[in-house]
């Protein structure tokens, strides 16, 4: 009998890490940095391999896996993509990549704090958990930095 509770939440992980990728590839896509295009770009890539992982794992237990977002995963990324819209410069970009790769390392977090999923399932979410937290931290680190860029050309910044 299959394990509904882990299918239920690898689903749902699925639908918020192709989400994730997405929203990367876009932000990649009008990215005026080529470096920060590419990073993005790749992290796109990982996030649609990481998915294709824990649909396999659906696959496991016996389930069928979602390929898509839920209604809510997409009404908070029209949201998200409107402000994305009205800030296009490359401080805004990152910042927004900021913000989504960090709602997604919250997503794993609260589903490893899951007491009813089994040990298999905790620990292929930890390893994922574990791949999308190092490079959270790295995004984190790319918006300070432009952030501190953008502080430092303005006119307050003392020379």
């Amino acid at each position: 009998m299959p394990n509904r509770h882990d299918i239920h939440v690898l689903n749902s992980l699925i639908g918020a890490t192709l989400d994730s990728a997405e929203r990367l590839e876009q932000i990649s896509t009008d990215s005026e940095s080529s470096g920060h295009g590419a990073l993005f770009a790749a992290l796109a890539r990982e996030r649609r391999e990481m998915a294709q992982t824990l649909a396999d794992s659906v696959t496991a237990l016996g389930g069928t896996a979602d390929g898509g977002s839920s209604i809510l995963q997409k009404a908070q990324r029209a949201v998200q993509d409107i402000g994305h819209a009205l800030i296009r410069d490359e401080a805004g970009l990152v910042d927004a990549a900021d913000r989504s790769e960090t709602g997604l390392d919250r997503r794993f977090e609260a589903a490893l704090a899951d007491e009813r999923i089994s040990a298999t399932t905790r620990e292929t979410l930890r390893r994922a958990h574990a791949h999308i937290h190092r490079e959270t931290a790295e995004v984190h680190d790319l918006r300070r930095s432009v952030d501190g860029q953008r502080d430092a050309s303005s006119g307050l910044y003392p020379s």
